[in-house]
């Protein structure tokens, strides 16, 4: 599974690929949530606050815990939600991916967005 954080002023990705056969639950979404926005935080320059991230939630039970859901009140997030059952108008397959496979083309070659594996802790 993979997850991800995405900002477009300045463009930033941040990508969390979990262990083979780790399902992301409560307890992992809560862990991605706060090292993000602690990764983003800790940018030399161009400081990111969670709270100023478009999160795109879908229904899933990670995302619509209490746990979780009391983390990002606390941090004043509100996430996009997704309908339930709509797949069709699924915003992050319509629009987020399009653009983010634009900007990693784009910035790629140039090394221009951040890129983290689970277990690495250091900031950019």
């Amino acid at each position: 599974m993979i997850l991800m954080g995405f900002t477009c002023k300045p463009r930033r990705v941040l990508i969390t690929a979990l262990p083979a056969g780790t399902t992301a639950d409560r307890n992992t979404m809560i862990e991605y949530l706060r090292t993000t926005g602690k990764r983003f935080l800790s940018l030399k320059k161009d400081k990111i606050r969670l709270k100023d991230c478009l999160l795109m939630w879908d229904n899933e039970r990670p995302h619509t815990a209490t746990d979780t859901r009391e983390l990002l009140i606390r941090r004043d997030v509100e996430p996009v939600k997704q309908l339930p059952y709509s797949p069709d108008l699924n915003l992050c397959d319509r629009f987020l991916f399009r653009k983010l496979k634009h900007l990693l083309r784009e910035d790629g070659a140039r090394g221009g967005y951040t890129r983290r594996s689970a277990g690495d802790e250091e900031g950019q």
